[in-house]
C-alpha cells in the first residue's frame, strides 16, 4: 500500500509543478479585411484574338477560381472543372467566341486551357522562378 501512496503523492507533485500559464493564439490578433468586390479594379491583358476581335483575361487571377477549380476537380475530375474555370476567367462571351469558332484549332485551344489553368494554379510563376525569372515565350 505504501508503493500506491508514493505514486500518488508523486503524480500530486508532479501535476502541481506544472506551471498554468495559458496564452491565447488571439491575443493581439487583428480580422484580415479583404476589399469589397466592387473596389477591386482587374487589369485585363489579350489571350486571344477571333477576326479582330480580342479577348482578354485578368492579369492576376482570383486565388478564389483556383479554389473552386481544385473542388470541383476533387468532386468531378479535371476535365469537368475546366469549364467553368474558363468562363470565369474569360467571361462568357469569351467562351461561348471559342466554343463556336469554326477556326479555332485544337492546338491553339489547348494552349488557351492550359495558359488558364496554369495561371490560375499558380504554375505560371513556378516556371518563371525554374527559368531564372524570365518568361518563357512561345
Amino acid at each position: 500500500m505504501a508503493s500506491t501512496t508514493r505514486q500518488t503523492a508523486a503524480a500530486r507533485k508532479k501535476a502541481a509543478a506544472k506551471p498554468s500559464v495559458t496564452t491565447d493564439p488571439l491575443d493581439g490578433f487583428e480580422p484580415i479585411r479583404i476589399a469589397a468586390d466592387d473596389d477591386v479594379v482587374e487589369d485585363r491583358v489579350p489571350l486571344f484574338y477571333i477576326g479582330d476581335t480580342e479577348y482578354t483575361i485578368p492579369r492576376e487571377i482570383a486565388p478564389g477560381a483556383a479554389l473552386q477549380y481544385l473542388r470541383q476537380a476533387r468532386e468531378s475530375g479535371h476535365e469537368l472543372a475546366t469549364p467553368p474555370l474558363l468562363i470565369r476567367v474569360l467571361g462568357e462571351d469569351a467562351y461561348m467566341a471559342l466554343e463556336q469558332s469554326k477556326a479555332v484549332t485544337e492546338p491553339q485551344l489547348e494552349r488557351i486551357v492550359k495558359m488558364i489553368v496554369d495561371l490560375a494554379l499558380g504554375q505560371a510563376d513556378k516556371k518563371k522562378e525554374g527559368e531564372g525569372g524570365k518568361a518563357r515565350r512561345g
